[in-house]
Order: C-alpha cells, then sequence, then structure tokens
C-alpha cells in the first residue's frame, strides 16, 4: 500500500520543551570549535558530529523555538551580531523542536538562494541507526558580493508528511552587509573619482 505524503506550510515549528538555559557563570560559546556542539548538549539534543573538512565558519546562524541567534566567531569565542557580511563562511543550525508526537522528524534540510539565484539544499538533520534526530551544522560560503540571503527548512515526519518552516511560504531572510572586500574596492572606486 503507498503511503500518502501530505504537505504542510507553517510559520514556525512550536517546541514543547524549551532549551536549558546555560549557567551566568559560562558563557553559551567559548570558541568556535565546541560552538554546535555545546549549544546542543545545552539544549539537551543529541551530540553534533565534527564537520568534515571544508571552509571554516565565521559566523553562524541558530534557529530554535523562540529563538534564533545571530554569531561571529571571535579568537576568544562567539560575539552576537546584527548582520552577516557578504563573503563570509556561515554555519546554519535548526534546533526547533515539534509540538506533536507523531510528526516527530526524521530529516531536516537548509534550502537557500543568495540574491534570487542558485538554490542549493544542505541537510541539518537525520535519524541516526538508534532513531535519535543527529543534527549537523550546515555551512555556505556567501559570495562577496551577496546582497540577501533567503532561506527556509523543509522536515520529514516519521508520519510520512513534510513540513515547510518557511514563513506562511514568504521563506525567511537575511540582508548581508558589506564584505570587507567589497568595501575596499568601493573606497578605491570613490578615491579614483574624486582624482578625476
Amino acid at each position: 500500500m503507498a503511503t500518502k505524503k501530505t504537505t504542510t506550510r507553517s510559520s514556525t515549528t512550536s517546541a514543547t520543551k524549551k532549551p536549558s538555559r546555560a549557567k551566568a557563570d559560562k558563557p553559551v560559546v567559548e570558541s568556535a570549535e565546541q560552538s554546535a556542539t555545546e549549544l546542543a548538549a545545552s539544549a539537551g539534543t543529541a551530540q553534533v558530529p565534527a564537520l568534515a573538512a571544508g571552509p571554516r565558519a565565521t559566523h553562524a546562524l541558530h534557529l530554535g523555538s523562540g529563538f534564533s541567534l545571530l554569531l561571529e566567531y571571535v579568537a576568544s569565542g562567539a560575539v552576537t551580531v546584527a548582520r552577516v557580511p557578504a563573503g563570509a563562511v556561515l554555519e546554519v543550525a535548526y534546533w526547533k523542536e515539534l509540538q506533536s508526537p507523531t510528526r516527530q522528524p526524521t530529516r531536516v534540510q537548509l534550502h537557500t538562494r543568495v540574491d534570487g539565484a542558485n538554490e542549493t539544499t544542505l541537510e541539518l538533520a537525520r535519524l541516526d541507526a538508534h532513531g535519535r534526530l543527529v543534527r549537523q551544522p550546515g555551512v555556505l560560503q556567501l559570495s562577496p558580493t551577496a546582497k540577501l540571503l533567503e532561506y527556509w527548512f523543509e522536515i520529514d515526519t516519521a508520519s510520512g508528511d513534510t513540513l515547510w518552516d518557511s514563513n506562511w511560504g514568504h521563506n525567511h531572510w537575511l540582508e548581508l552587509g558589506a564584505s570587507a572586500e567589497a568595501t575596499v574596492a568601493e573606497a578605491e572606486e570613490r578615491q579614483r573619482a574624486s582624482a578625476n
């Protein structure tokens, strides 16, 4: 018998359990190496496996039930920021929990478009052999000329449904700041223009 697959769009997937708060004397993120693992541990979720070799994240976007956190990794750990610069390496982690026990996620995927083009898909979570949802941040290398990151999430469930965390079909948006390279190039162009 074929399984019927339904699709539901929602603005968010609600949580029945909120992430536990970190102790006041211990920062949530102490270093770039432990960011995803520490956040997963503090939220009570399965530990995140190590990322495959690739570009090292300079920024992170962590989304959960009732919170979103935008970070920049610095030598001493991580700091919150308002924008991610174009050209950055962005790590995206999805920590939201579904309310319904019959709709437990089996896979979470991140879909992105930069400046309205080049859709990419990254897997952020999948069930392991023991039936645990193992989360792993997706890593995006943003173009130095990018202006806008559009993103949404596809959540497959054990009941065969596909849920979308897509702001009711409008998707989520992250306006990117100017990259260091773009800022230097613009300054040089202004200097050439003023010399003429």
